[in-house]
């Protein structure tokens, strides 16, 4: 009797051993085969890239398509940098955090702000050769291969018509490079004309698709001129590049602030209130950011916050109410953005939430998980929340919440979050500009203590 009792817990022993160590060699397996097949991609197939933002929006909204229930499959994308990376913009790899911090690449982590190999009192950097029109060798003739060269011819032939003639190298000088994307540099510089330092942001146009969108951040810039948003001062088209001139925010980007000083409360609620403000003026106009977050917030040493990098802005119109195409950075990106349903100003809300949560936190929630891993943590735990709340105001938990609401109807908007008690008791901003100041030495130290 006692011999098949033993027999018996043996036997059971060894069920629930298999059970457990089968089931820890599926999670193994499932792991490395996320690792070996590229997120929102099938094994053994490229990630697709789109061919062009807007056509994609008007096809998809033409088509009427019913939205998925279920995560939808997105374009192959490298690992976050130090502000996340950027999904569906096609081909278009100009990420300077907002236009003064440039994105760093898969995994290199933050970036740190060089001195250009161009000396003061230069020219300018070199440019290459204007890329041939002609096509490749061996490119097939048929309608299809023509397609994206007439999208390209067209692209082309509307940037040239929104930017200046003639080449800048003579109207500015005394170049420093801030940083460099995997297409581009950001510089300051110097404008022989006005005596003011600029910043300009130089992105390649030999990349499919970059006319069409560097024509859109122009635009974007040029036509909606407000104080919270960063001001657009002239472009021009030289050989294979575009030189975008801007003002020059001394205080860097939010990003920066963040790394180098911690937020109170009332500075937080001083910051929302100027993005804030900005996103109204943009609403009111039709007009969506898709893309808010720390790195494309810029700031002042006078204590001024702007909204800068308009390469995902989108342009709504009567025909158009609704935007679908999932374009944004990951961490940042509201819901119905994530499912590919149609969408409208009120993913800039949500976004705005995020970057809240990461003023308080000092990183956004999920910021370093991979693309789809963020997907599938906001479906299955709603909308991120503070860490701690009860070490926080009451007003912030509100303020958070009627940001973050997954339901669109239901989140505020513009316009009732700039009369939420949170926000118009934030501190002036020009008391912001001793904290900008403040994260400008902190940076600077640090920078001297890596090259000693």
């Amino acid at each position: 009797m006692i011999g098949q009792v033993c027999a018996a817990v043996c036997t059971i022993f060894s069920v629930v051993y298999s059970g457990y160590y089968l089931t820890q060699l599926t999670r193994h397996l499932t792991r490395g085969w996320r690792q070996a097949c590229p997120l929102g991609t099938t094994a053994g197939s490229a990630a697709p890239l789109a061919a062009s933002v807007i056509e994609e929006e008007d096809e998809e909204e033409q088509r009427k398509m019913k939205p998925s229930a279920a995560v939808p499959s997105q374009p192959e994308l490298a690992e976050p940098a130090a502000c996340g990376q950027r999904t569906v913009r096609p081909k278009y790899a100009v990420d300077s955090l907002a236009g003064y911090l440039a994105d760093t690449g898969p995994w290199k982590g933050p970036a740190r702000k060089t001195r250009s190999a161009i000396q003061p009192g230069a020219a300018g950097p070199a440019w290459p050769a204007a890329a041939s029109s002609s096509p490749a060798a061996g490119t097939s003739c048929s309608s299809a291969a023509q397609q994206p060269e007439m999208r390209e011819e067209q692209g082309l032939k509307t940037l040239r018509s929104i930017v200046s003639p003639g080449r800048p190298t003579g109207k500015y000088t005394a170049f420093e490079e801030l940083g460099r994307g995997g297409f581009g540099a950001v510089y300051k510089a110097l404008d022989t004309s006005s005596g003011q330092q600029v910043a300009i942001k130089i992105m390649s146009l030999e990349e499919e698709m970059s006319e069409e969108l560097a024509a859109n951040e122009i635009l974007a810039m040029r036509d909606n001129r407000s104080p919270n948003i960063v001001t657009y001062l002239d472009s021009y088209l030289v050989d294979a590049e575009l030189w975008l001139a801007m003002e020059f925010m001394d205080g860097g980007t939010l990003f920066d602030v963040l790394r180098a000083v911690y937020l109170e409360e009332g500075q937080i609620g001083a910051v929302c209130r100027e993005c804030l403000q900005g996103l109204h003026f943009l609403h009111s106009r039709q007009v969506i950011h898709r893309d808010i977050k720390s790195c494309n917030v810029l700031v002042g040493t006078d204590g001024s916050v702007k909204l800068g990098d308009f390469g995902l802005c989108a342009q709504l119109s009567p025909e158009h109410s609704k935007r679908s195409s999932s374009v944004g950075t990951p961490s940042w990106m509201a819901p119905e953005v994530v499912r590919g349903e149609a969408y409208g100003p009120k993913v800039d809300i949500w976004s705005l939430g995020i970057m809240g949560l990461e003023m308080v936190e000092g990183e956004a929630p999920y910021q370093w998980e991979a693309r789809l891993r963020v997907f599938e943590l906001l479906e299955r735990n709603g909308p991120p929340k503070l860490q701690n709340p009860r070490h926080h105001s009451a007003l912030l938990r509100d303020f958070l919440r009627c940001c973050l609401q997954a339901d669109e109807d239901r989140r505020w908007s513009a316009q009732e979050l700039l009369q939420h008690p949170f926000v118009t008791s934030g501190d002036p901003a020009s008391s912001l500009a001793a904290l900008i100041i403040s994260a400008k030495q902190v940076q600077e130290d640090w920078r001297g203590d890596t090259c000693a």
